[in-house]
């Protein structure tokens, strides 16, 4: 794991960055997955559009938090499109950033602002 401090340069992250690696923490994923996993895990309060998705994918690709890979085999491989994997690097920026939100929500607990939410 990489230090604490250089962690913190990849943040914060945005939601749907933060998604993405959490979609692909589950396991390789192809673009229309990962949008649909998105949308599923924000209630379908978020959706994007391929080309938002492929900016995002593009950008989480160049900082070396997810990598194109090859598909396993099986029988639902569609070779044709193109899958990501999170990189270790990736897992880490994506823990860290989890703890940044949790802390973010015990503050906000502390300051009473969830009301009967609070965890």
């Amino acid at each position: 794991m990489m230090n604490p401090r250089e962690l913190g340069d990849y943040l914060p992250l945005s939601a749907v960055e933060f998604l993405v690696l959490l979609v692909l923490n589950d396991g390789d994923s192809h673009g229309y997955a990962i949008v649909k996993d998105i949308e599923r895990r924000s209630d379908g309060q978020i959706s994007l559009l391929p080309g938002n998705l492929y900016a995002i994918l593009q950008r989480l690709s160049e900082s070396e938090l997810i990598r194109r890979t090859e598909p396993a085999e099986g029988d639902d491989v569609d070779r044709r499109r193109r899958y990501y994997r999170v990189t270790d690097l990736g897992r880490d920026v994506a823990a860290a950033e989890a703890a940044r939100m949790k802390r973010m929500v015990e503050a906000a607990a502390a300051g009473d602002l969830l009301g009967d939410a609070a965890p």
